[in-house]
């Protein structure tokens, strides 16, 4: 019995031709979306609210709803514009939004200098983007503000990554990039009581907690507020703004803070009021899904030796679990007290991208000469 060969020699040929391509059409495709991406930089705060809707959608697309840090409200109201002018670059394939990352430009006196920051000490609050995309859109930012439009000579960035060698892989020679390494641990589970967060805790810790507390209690006899109005609580941060024993915030910041109360109902704010109506502590920040998140603290500094930061953390303990909390996220990173007991530990890269330009050599020799050491090494690493 004869048999015909399936397939004969040429449909053979022609059928490996058709398997290559169906094997190598999906990287062209990527290579081809990839390319399709147009770009736009939208500076200020009113470009940047006129896409307030498209960006809320995009978090919610990209499950990042939960993180207040991304909202452009939040965002809007964290630096004062003055020193820090506010940008986004957006990413869009053909009409379809589907990256921002969030930029403040340093300026002096109104005057932008040409170095932009993003991101938190933690990593956080940079970059609305699918998660295993963000890398990739935080480098193509980076060359679109550094090497294609050649706006900006530098860009600081703080990420939350533990692949930082995407972050660097530039074409450009032009481009000198430095990358310190670290990890941050600012989430903490919570107990089901307080006394068995409190045994969770080691001898010091508990120690500071409890004593200091009851100390407070015995000789200022506080009244703990845990939901102030949010015009209580801006008066409450504006009287110790000029009394904290950190550099004082702008009011601008504090406006803000006023208005994210007012804006999101899961935001709040709570304090701690001697019994002669002075201030001594008040803490704000939002709660989502089981999470507290908290982003804002004042202690006054007449009373260092009371250890109000313990304190009101203490209290903040002793009622978030009471009301059924499960995770306290300290935005920015969390105090040494609590530090030790959180989890996971998580990488954050530390990145100074520069192009040279005569701007950026002249900004570089004025910082040298005007301004404190600290503020260069924190800007150039």
């Amino acid at each position: 019995m004869h048999f015909s060969p399936a397939v004969s020699n040429g449909s053979a040929a022609e059928l490996a031709q058709q398997m290559e391509s169906a094997v190598l059409l999906p990287f062209a495709v990527a290579a081809q979306s990839g390319a399709q991406y147009s770009t736009d930089v939208l500076v200020g705060a009113g470009p940047i609210l006129s896409m307030k809707c498209e960006l809320d959608e995009l978090r919610a697309r990209c499950h990042q709803q939960d993180d207040i840090t991304t909202d452009i409200d939040y965002f809007l109201s964290y630096k004062d514009p003055r020193n820090c002018r506010p940008l986004v670059l957006t990413f869009r394939n053909e009409s379809r939004l589907v990256a921002a990352v969030f930029f403040h430009q340093v300026c002096f006196v109104w005057v932008g200098t040409g170095l932009v920051c993003a991101g938190d000490p933690v990593g956080d609050g940079l970059l609305i983007a699918p998660a295993q995309e963000r890398e990739t859109f935080l480098r193509r930012a980076i060359e679109e503000l550094v090497s294609v439009k050649k706006k900006f000579h530098t860009v600081r960035l703080l990420v939350k990554t533990s692949r930082s060698a995407r972050l660097v892989d530039f074409e450009s020679s032009q481009i000198r990039t430095k990358v310190v390494e670290r990890t941050v641990k600012h989430r903490l589970v919570l107990a089901a009581t307080y006394q068995e967060m409190l045994a969770s805790f080691g001898l010091r810790t508990r120690r500071s907690l409890r004593t200091k507390r009851r100390q407070v209690e015995e000789t200022l006899r506080p009244d703990f507020v845990p939901g102030l109005a949010p015009e209580e609580a801006f008066e409450a941060m504006c009287y110790l703004r000029e009394r904290a024993s950190l550099p004082p915030r702008s009011m601008w910041y504090f406006e803000g803070r006023r208005r994210i109360l007012k804006a999101h109902p899961d935001a709040f704010a709570m304090g701690l009021r001697s019994h002669d109506g002075t201030w001594l502590s008040i803490l704000s920040g939002w709660r989502r899904n089981g999470s507290t998140y908290v982003d804002v603290q004042l202690n006054h500094c007449d009373y260092i030796r009371e250890s109000l930061s313990a304190v009101m953390r203490a209290f903040l303990l002793e009622y978030e679990i009471a009301i059924g909390q499960k995770h306290l996220v300290f935005v920015g990173g969390c105090s040494a007290l609590l530090e030790r007991y959180c989890n996971p530990s998580e990488s954050v890269v530390d990145l100074l991208v520069t192009r040279y330009s005569l701007r950026g050599a002249c900004f570089k020799r004025a910082i040298r000469m005007l301004c404190h050491p600290s503020f260069e090494q924190w800007i150039y690493l």
